[in-house]
């Protein structure tokens, strides 16, 4: 089986935005988040240029019924998810005549909710935590002929906000798609499944830092990520518990042990406690593509730099780098230059960046392993 990880925005799994994943839930089941980690794993691909995709491409590499995700809701169903609005993708056909689609399919409801959400991205400056909220998609477009009632072929692109794309390099958590489209779309099986990804990577920290390799956390939050509505302890308990055996049946790669501790303070063994198998730790390393990602946006920081300061020497821009990485307003600018439509002469910039930086990692062209530029999901 191939190796399939993928990148999605960490922040999908902080705790700021536990109430926009609920929402999400609650009118769509876990499509809107399958969404973004599709769309960021799709955005690999192609970093500065368009991505499209049919519903068949999503529903193959995600896990989805096609015809699912075509049903159309109700009005009372649509309600719940817009309001009074009524959204429409608005359009022109090649004699500049206005055409207006509505939006009313699961899919096309779920994709254009992305684009009225925001995600919040915690943020750290002179010891104190804020939290920087960006709309989770920038745009949405669908190709298609409209003019028709036959079932002519959809293609849709969405685009994610820079400041996502951005994370997908510096702020980033690893899943494993075999793994993840095994899940059911059960109440919190994959969002649980994202938390999963969160505690390896915490845990590979850990081990680094020489720290105990484990990850804990409560019966209660893990009641709250699976929506058990059970007032009894013990019952909620074992509900969890019956839950993560469940899950664990499903995954190949990510499989994980746990165990009820006693936490500090409590009487009985309430607080739960995960580890993971040295393989799956390993599993969990991109290695050279790692290497790869982080040289090429590091390259891209210092031209950047050097672009707009050209009187700094060497370790002036290495400075100049840094504090641009620790201001928020300033780092915005070099992600909106970096990820923006530009100019031919920096796109060709960026060509020669991605290009002498993959020869420095892999020794040889991207051409040769048959990689197009600009493509970061590496199966290498």
């Amino acid at each position: 089986m191939t190796k399939e990880l993928s990148r999605y925005p960490r922040a999908l799994s902080e705790n700021v935005n536990s109430e926009l994943i609920n929402r999400l839930y609650e009118s769509g089941g876990s499509l809107s988040i399958d969404l973004i980690v599709y769309l960021a794993n799709y955005q690999m691909k192609n970093l500065f240029g368009e991505n499209w995709f049919s519903i068949a491409d999503f529903c193959e590499k995600m896990g989805y019924d096609r015809t699912k995700l075509q049903r159309k809701l109700s009005n009372d169903q649509l309600r719940l998810i817009f309001g009074a609005r009524s959204p429409q993708y608005v359009t022109t056909d090649i004699n500049g005549n206005e055409i207006k689609h509505p939006i009313e399919t699961v899919f096309e409801a779920a994709l254009y909710r992305l684009g009225i959400e925001n995600l919040g991205f915690p943020t750290q400056k002179d010891g104190k935590t804020s939290y920087h909220f960006v709309q989770i998609l920038t745009r949405f477009d669908i190709q298609t002929d409209f003019t028709t009632k036959k079932g002519t072929k959809r293609l849709y692109s969405a685009t994610l906000n820079d400041l996502i794309k951005d994370s997908l390099f510096t702020r980033y958590n690893l899943t494993d798609l075999n793994d993840y489209r095994k899940l059911p779309d059960r109440k919190g099986y994959r969002y649980f499944y994202l938390n999963l990804s969160r505690m390896v990577y915490l845990i590979r920290y850990k081990v680094i830092q020489g720290q105990a390799p484990y990850y804990t956390t409560t019966v209660d939050q893990l009641a709250k990520i699976f929506r058990i509505n059970v007032a009894d302890n013990n019952n909620r308990k074992m509900k969890v518990a019956s839950i993560l055996d469940s899950i664990n049946k499903y995954l190949d790669v990510t499989k994980f042990q746990y165990e009820f501790v006693k936490g500090v303070n409590e009487r009985w063994a309430y607080t739960v406690q995960f580890h993971f198998p040295d393989e799956t730790l390993a599993y969990f390393d991109q290695k050279f593509t790692a290497v790869f990602t982080d040289k090429f946006y590091s390259e891209l920081q210092r031209v950047f730099v050097k672009t707009y300061f050209p009187h700094l020497d060497y370790k002036g821009v290495d400075l100049k780098v840094a504090e641009i990485k620790a201001d928020t307003e300033q780092y915005q600018e070099f992600v909106n230059w970096a990820h923006s439509d530009q100019s031919e002469e920096l796109i060709e910039l960026k060509k020669t960046i991605y290009r002498s930086t993959f020869m420095d990692v892999f020794k040889q062209a991207p051409e040769a392993l048959g990689l197009e530029l600009f493509n970061f999901d590496l199966k290498i």
